[in-house]
């Protein structure tokens, strides 16, 4: 059995109520109701998830010890792995950045070298431009045909055929008395929705595959599925794309 299965047990060995037991351990019903689904998150962290476990099991007369053994079992928190932190510091060497130029030396060799261009240009300027007239030839512009463009032909391309449409399940489920909590995940346990049902209101979900329902308090829950009334009488079910009903562990 689950914790939140053993402490349901151990409260209805005690014939006591979610309200009674709420009072006594000043713990809210909507979260006692929530750790009886075996939900945990709302507790805030495992230091208070483990409080809340053993102020329940001392109210109604349970044993906490292996209660909270088997949430460190499923719960344990993961440490970090510093060895291999500390290798990565290891291989990761000292970079080096290139040595940045003094830009005044490069400026200043950039101004030699004009000064000396300039200097030559203008004693050799007059022979320059003789050579450069003798040396002078008309040039001949030639024109050459534009290639005309090519239009490719539209390829037809075979149609996809459509994927069939899976067959979408309506699940509803409608609250009587105090409600109940609800748990409802598909096949691969991808939570679909989770919280508490109240007295009086409907939760409905649309969904193509198979849905896992958990209900805290069967008897408060009214089950629907496509429209139709069924009755699974237990607390963990499924209800499969047709519409049938699981019993399920």
């Amino acid at each position: 059995m689950s914790i939140g299965s053993e402490l349901t047990a151990a409260r209805e060995r005690a014939d006591m109520t979610i309200d009674q037991l709420s009072a006594a351990t000043r713990i809210r019903s909507g979260l006692l109701l929530a750790i009886e689904a075996d939900d945990f998150t709302r507790c805030g962290g495992n230091f208070y998830a483990r409080g809340h476990i053993r102020a329940i099991a001392r109210v109604v007369k349970a044993d906490p010890a292996p209660l909270l053994a088997k949430y460190d079992e499923t719960h344990a928190a993961a440490e970090p792995d510093r060895s291999r932190r500390e290798e990565r510091a290891d291989a990761k060497g000292p970079t080096l950045h290139p040595a940045r130029p003094r830009w005044a030396v490069v400026v200043g060799a950039i101004l030699v070298g004009l000064m000396g261009w300039g200097m030559v240009r203008l004693f050799t300027l007059p022979s320059d431009v003789e050579a450069n007239a003798s040396r002078s030839t008309p040039t001949i512009a030639v024109t050459t045909p534009t290639a005309k463009p090519t239009v490719a032909k539209p390829v037809k391309t075979a149609a996809t055929p459509k994927a069939p449409v899976p067959h979408k399940i309506k699940l509803t489920l409608t609250a009587s008395r105090d409600g109940s909590y609800v748990t409802l995940r598909n096949f691969h346990g991808l939570k679909l929705f989770q919280g508490l049902v109240g007295p009086g209101s409907t939760q409905t979900v649309v969904y193509p595959g198979t849905v896992r329902v958990t209900l805290a308090v069967p008897g408060n829950i009214a089950v629907s599925v496509d429209g139709k009334r069924v009755n699974p009488k237990a607390k963990r079910f499924l209800v499969t794309p047709t519409g049938a009903i699981q019993k399920t562990n």
